[in-house]
């Protein structure tokens, strides 16, 4: 993956976050609705952009810090938190900002295990 494709699947999560961030509530209900799901889309798309995004960043050849990663996670979480202040029939919620963050987590939990399995894989000088 070229660090341009990376930037640009990193800038489409982005999008597809601050879309849903700012959809108004009633039409939320109504997809969630026509889907038949048992449970909140919302919150589980949340965990999933965030998770994807740490990934991305992770990864070759962004190749990000974990902390570095972690504190963008943060910085985005509480910014989309904060802008459903402005979105119709929306409300800011913490619980909200701790699935967002568990994402993130998630990711930098794979990229740990990922790097220790392939540094074990790796062949032994002798």
């Amino acid at each position: 993956m070229t660090p341009r494709l990376a930037w640009s699947l990193f800038g489409l999560h982005l999008l597809a976050l601050l879309v849903g961030t700012q959809m108004p509530n009633a039409w939320r209900n109504g997809v969630e609705h026509s889907l038949n799901i048992p449970f909140s889309l919302s919150s589980w798309a949340h965990f999933v952009v965030f998770c994807g995004m740490s990934l991305l960043l992770l990864m070759r050849p962004l190749a990000c810090t974990a902390r570095w990663v972690l504190l963008l996670a943060l910085i985005l979480a509480l910014l989309t938190e904060a802008l459903q202040y402005l979105a119709v029939d929306r409300h800011p919620r913490l619980l909200d900002v701790g699935i967002d963050m568990a994402g993130a987590f998630l990711a930098v939990a794979i990229m740990v295990v990922c790097r220790r399995w392939m540094g074990n894989a790796r062949p032994s000088a002798g």
